[in-house]
């Protein structure tokens, strides 16, 4: 099965966080015959998830995009990344950390139309939304 994994961006976890999420995607990808994943220039799920695949020596298929932008950049990748797998799995989390210095939504994921106590705004949250308009399985996992 391709398994693609995509998800929050580094500084929207804790050490904590980051953990639970390394399990969950060490628990997916475990019998993976190839991991789909965005390179995210941000870190966090996206490395993660090739940083597992390697450990494990499973093979990856890795869509960077091409500009940092939504058109002819993340929105193109995103689309590669539902389009390449069997089954997209969006990890993200349920808050921020304090710490956290980028844009905040209160509303909370308006992909997902959730309130923000379930879990934050992620734009793996979009891709996964794509993948289901494509007939692939899809899960969300909030850590």
């Amino acid at each position: 099965m391709r398994v693609g994994i995509v998800g929050s961006e580094y500084a929207k976890f804790t050490p904590e966080t980051e953990l639970r999420a390394r399990e969950i995607i060490r628990g997916l990808i475990v019998d993976a015959e190839l991991v789909v994943s965005g390179h995210c220039h941000l870190g966090g799920i996206d490395i993660w998830a090739e940083q597992e695949a390697e450990r494990f020596g499973i093979p990856m298929m890795i869509f960077p995009p091409k500009r940092l932008s939504w058109e002819g950049g993340y929105k193109q990748r995103n689309l590669q990344i539902a389009e390449h797998s069997d089954l997209l799995v969006c990890i993200t989390v349920r808050s921020l950390p304090p710490t956290y210095a980028g844009m905040r939504f209160p509303q909370g994921c308006y992909h997902c139309k959730t309130p923000a106590e379930h879990h934050v705004k992620s734009g793996g949250c979009w891709t996964m939304k794509q993948a289901e308009r494509m007939g692939k399985q899809t899960r969300l996992e909030i850590v």
